[in-house]
């Protein structure tokens, strides 16, 4: 839980969105672009950046990767005595992992100190109780075929289409968007480890650990998302290798 992957300099450029929380420390002034927003970075400020999220990096960093943190779910922008103690903190993680003989120990003590400092900074109010309980119904719902997100939003004590609105205004997808973008962020997760022989899953095994109770359905959004069927993608990226 709250597993450093990666911590150490970061290059300018742009990424596709993962599976997992990055938190940057800049070492020069430059900016995010995340979302079609522009978020401006001072030396010493840190961002972090939510599961899923893609991302153009403009100046210096120094970055850590979090597996398994599950907030925030917006970009967080930290300022003052606060980005102080993320800083210092990822680059602790950098130097430990870029040692000779890492210690999974520290790592894993480094990135526990480095998620209650984004509770601390980045969580709890980010978002109205609406939106925040739509959110988590929607990760709950992941892998739920029978997961009606209508039935969710409409179970709530507001307005349908308020709560939509409200959503797709604090969140900048709408409720369903969101939904399916991280369905699809899931199953490419998946399949690259079945590409890469950390899984044996089928494509109708993956389908349905992503909440599709239709493969065939499942492989044409996927097919829309990324360009080609999950098998072609998984060629695709051994074939880069």
């Amino acid at each position: 839980m709250n597993d450093i992957i990666f911590a150490g300099r970061v290059a300018p450029g742009v990424e596709e969105g993962e599976d997992c929380v990055k938190v940057f420390a800049a070492l020069s002034p430059g900016s995010i672009c995340c979302d079609g927003r522009v978020y401006n970075l001072g030396c010493g400020d840190a961002a972090v950046i939510p599961r899923r999220a893609a991302y153009t990096l403009a100046g210096e960093c120094v970055g850590v990767a979090i597996k398994d943190c599950a907030f925030p779910v917006k970009v967080c922008i930290v300022c003052g005595r606060a980005a102080h103690d993320i800083s210092w903190s990822c680059e602790r993680a950098a130097r430990e992992y870029a040692s000779a003989a890492p210690s999974t120990a520290v790592l894993q003590a480094v990135g526990g100190l480095i998620v209650a400092f984004i509770g601390a900074y980045c969580g709890g109010d980010s978002f109205s109780p609406a939106v925040t309980r739509v959110l988590a119904e929607i990760e709950r719902g992941l892998s739920d075929s029978s997961f009606s997100l209508e039935s969710a939003i409409k179970n709530l004590p507001l307005n349908y289409d308020y709560v939509r609105k409200l959503f797709k205004k604090e969140v900048g997808q709408t409720p369903l968007n969101y939904l399916i973008s991280a369905r699809m962020e899931r199953a490419r997760s998946l399949v690259l480890s079945a590409s890469d022989g950390r899984c044996n899953y089928t494509v109708a095994q993956i389908s349905e650990l992503c909440g599709f109770a239709e493969p065939l359905y499942f492989s044409r959004v996927f097919k829309k998302y990324y360009g080609c069927s999950p098998t072609g993608y998984a060629r695709r990226c051994r074939a880069s290798k």
